[in-house]
């Protein structure tokens, strides 16, 4: 694959509705690192590796969505550049369904529970405001 001087990720999918009649499920510290083992082998060939954040990682008990950094680790790159890819399908791959695009963040769902995706280097899409 060639490289390029861009930031990685691209945005291509245009938002998908949420199902109304599917019940969230609420999660727990087991379920965001089952996630994250699904990403790491959905992305570690780009060298992209996921990150356990948010109320998951910091607090007890159960929570609404599942908070994951997705981040590029330069040395796996010539030159310290990430490629500049489309990450649906590898997150299909995981299992997980992207939602909407808000900017560096991606809303999804994974096995019934809703997932916030925080890229800092996505390209394109609308800016995020809060």
């Amino acid at each position: 694959m060639p490289f390029t001087k861009t930031m990685p990720f691209t945005k291509t999918q245009t938002q998908v509705p949420m199902p109304q009649e599917t019940p969230v499920k609420m999660a727990v510290i087991q379920d965001g690192i089952a996630l994250c083992q699904e990403l790491r082998n959905a992305l570690v060939m780009h060298g992209i590796y996921p990150a356990l954040t948010g109320g998951l990682l910091y607090r007890t008990g159960e929570r609404k969505d599942i908070d994951i950094v997705l981040y590029s680790n330069r040395q796996d790159h010539p030159n310290g550049m990430p490629e500049t890819i489309t990450f649906e399908a590898q997150l299909l791959k995981a299992g997980v369904t992207i939602t909407s695009h808000n900017g560096f963040v991606t809303k999804a769902m994974w096995n019934g529970f809703i997932v916030d995706l925080f890229n800092p280097q996505t390209i394109g899409g609308s800016e995020y405001t809060g």
